[in-house]
């Protein structure tokens, strides 16, 4: 809402608001008077409302972005496979429609404890599929 419209609603609310004071008890002017400031002043508050930055009710911790959840995970070495697995099934499911976990709780403990070479060939090999399905 621009100022020119800002201010022609500000006037037709005070205009109408003395309007209906003025009448006094004649009520078929004075609600229709009243009705016009209602109004205008509504459109006032719409116009407010898409100019207020809402604050989210959140707890004040940014959430993660998947980003900032990877770098964490690979920082972390044999410590962030769990949430790097995780993330990997997280992908999968997103793109390909699945709702359960990827990998079985077997699995998931098998992988948790390779050597860390054996660990990355499962990783580049799981990215390279996710690859080649997108």
């Amino acid at each position: 809402m621009n100022a020119a419209t800002v201010i022609l609603l500000v006037l037709i609310a005070a205009a109408a608001a003395t309007a209906a004071i003025v009448v006094g008890s004649n009520a078929s002017l004075a609600i229709p008077a009243a009705a016009v400031a209602v109004g205008a002043a509504a459109f006032l508050l719409l116009g407010a409302l898409d100019r207020v930055a809402w604050r989210s009710a959140g707890h004040g911790v940014p959430p993660r972005s998947s980003t900032t959840r990877l770098r964490t995970a690979l920082a972390a070495g044999k410590h962030g496979r769990r949430e790097l697995l995780a993330y990997l099934d997280s992908i999968e499911r997103g793109g390909f429609g699945l709702s359960t976990p990827v990998l079985s709780m077997e699995e998931l403990n098998r992988l948790l404890e390779e050597p860390p070479e054996e660990f990355r060939r499962y990783i580049d090999a799981r990215v390279r599929d996710l690859e080649r399905r997108t």
